[in-house]
């Protein structure tokens, strides 16, 4: 007995020093779970993959009738974990928390519980550490080791003029000066959004913005958008019911602007709170990716909201919550990665802060690329073409046709039509340029900047037609450039033809004799795009 009783440990410690990486052969998890490794033990206690495989059979209702977005994936990481250099990789408690309430009814009705080894709690922990290491990590985000790269390209993302630590490759937690210590950060926040679907007009253009609602996981790559962040979210933590709390809301990139700042919350009863800052939309006018951080705070009691200290909470969030000894913590974090969308660009465009519909316009001629225009093109500037053109009235095949007076502009990204009669050679258009960059920078031209602007038909036959030329255009004033040719109104002979307004920005001032090297003998015919921009 005492030889079995030996061989019995040995083989038990076997199974405990032995743990490695083997491929998965569940078939359930095969697919879709984005990791083909596994190891055990698991957290239901299986000790091999062949005992996991039978459990899991055993509640793949779950997974067959979908009950959850999320559910494979997520019991996949409970029964046949994914490994990761020889450690099981825990689900996060978000996923576990979004599949127990799309699963936990259906279980029921199948005679099984949500069982301890599915228990959101196992995995709170576990996350709070992630989030914490994630928070500290200066690989995550644009300002971080990416920073270089995206402000010294030849296109610059807009994101770099409001980068508040130059020439650093910061985490979210030395963005704000070392002032943000998450060692007290011990719960979890459930953040939840709901979004409606509209039509919205962006940048002259119709867009149909969806409706839905997502759960904020800050471990996540997941980026949403303006749009789908702009009601105020619901907000739930482990509280105890006596005790007050301050919620923020910060952008950790551009500047630490305080997006919302609310205090006296009792217990976790968010909807009672009292705004020092109400919340508004985490506005990105950009086109990275950016964290937008929540930050839970324990109050010693409750605040009166005026004061000195609720002036230092709106103009100096982060710091002032440091500062003062009324709040601990944060006992919270988490964030949301947000960039720009047509709603964001549309709301800081019509409030002059930021000039952003190059990038919509880029976006649509990636779309419906054009051979002239190299495909790598990233548009820097607007250019806002507006006809105003008198009324008119003409007799064409025996019918007479009147046009009345009207003002439009010119949509670049839809795909509208005009009439011939409203763009004709005398309705000469008024041409504003833009910079895509932050108002009034957006607006601003150098002494030596020179432009030209040209207006093509290149389905003119075999090569494009000149309906339109100005040089040497100075401080983006169209009206002060060359007229080299005269606006000369489209008039296609036949079907629908494109035609572009192409702004270059010079290098040099151009003589304007040196047009005709570009041309045929009619001097509009065959204009050679491609070499000019040479």
């Amino acid at each position: 007995m005492d030889q079995k009783m030996r061989l019995l440990i040995v083989i038990s410690s076997f199974i405990v020093v032995s743990k490695c990486c083997e491929q998965i052969r569940s078939p359930i998890c095969q697919t879709g779970v984005g990791y083909n490794l596994t190891i055990f033990p698991n957290l239901a206690g299986h000790l091999f993959q062949g005992g996991a495989i039978v459990g899991l059979q055993n509640i793949r209702a779950l997974i067959d009738q979908k009950c959850s977005p999320n559910i494979r994936e997520f019991l996949c990481r409970v029964y046949i974990p994914e490994c990761y250099q020889g450690k099981p990789v825990l689900p996060s408690w978000e996923m576990c928390q979004e599949a127990y309430e799309g699963c936990h009814q259906l279980m029921s009705s199948l005679g099984q519980s949500w069982s301890f080894s599915l228990n959101c709690s196992k995995f709170e922990q576990s996350t709070i550490d992630s989030i914490k290491t994630k928070s500290k990590d200066n690989t995550e985000f644009w300002f971080g080791t990416g920073v270089n790269k995206l402000c010294n390209a030849p296109h610059a993302t807009i994101a770099c003029k409001r980068n508040i630590h130059k020439g650093h490759m910061d985490s979210i937690v030395a963005r704000f000066n070392g002032n943000l210590d998450t060692s007290q950060v011990d719960r979890l926040m459930q953040i939840n959004y709901t979004y409606s679907a509209e039509h919205i007009t962006s940048c002259f253009n119709p867009y149909s913005m969806p409706g839905g609602s997502f759960q904020v996981d800050p471990l996540s790559p997941a980026v949403h958008h303006p749009w789908e962040v702009r009601n105020t979210p619901t907000i739930t933590w482990t509280a105890n019911p006596s005790q007050y709390y301050t919620l923020v809301l910060v952008d950790a990139g551009m500047g630490g602007n305080a997006y919302a700042v609310f205090i006296n919350i009792l217990g976790n009863d968010f909807a009672r709170h009292e705004a020092v800052v109400d919340y508004r939309a985490p506005m990105n006018p950009t086109e990275v990716d950016n964290p937008y951080v929540f930050l839970l705070y324990e109050q010693t009691g409750r605040i009166s909201a005026t004061g000195s200290l609720i002036q230092n909470l709106t103009s100096n969030t982060i710091a002032a919550l440091h500062a003062n000894s009324h709040f601990r913590g944060p006992k919270a974090i988490s964030w949301v990665r947000i960039k720009q969308d047509p709603y964001s660009i549309t709301y800081l465009g019509s409030r002059s802060v930021v000039n952003n519909c190059p990038s919509l316009v880029s976006e649509a001629l990636h779309h419906h690329p054009a051979s002239f225009i190299p495909s790598n093109t990233i548009l820097d500037m607007s250019v806002d073409v507006t006809y105003t053109p008198s009324s008119i009235s003409f007799i064409s095949c025996c019918k007479t046709y009147v046009y009345n007076e009207k003002s439009f502009s010119i949509n670049p990204i839809g795909n509208s039509t005009v009439k011939t009669a409203h763009v004709r050679s005398s309705a000469i258009p008024s041409v504003s340029l833009s910079k895509r960059d932050w108002y009034p920078e957006a607006i601003q031209f150098a002494d030596n900047e020179l432009y030209t602007l040209m207006m093509v038909d290149p389905d003119a036959g075999s090569s494009p037609y000149l309906h339109w030329l100005v040089l040497n255009i100075p401080k983006g004033n169209v009206n002060d450039g060359v007229s080299v040719r005269e606006y000369k109104g489209p008039a296609p002979p036949s079907g629908v033809h494109t035609y572009y307004f192409l702004l270059y920005k010079q290098t040099a001032k151009i003589n304007p004799s040196v047009i005709g090297n570009y041309t045929t003998s009619c001097s509009r015919c065959g204009f050679k795009i491609s070499n000019f921009q040479c």
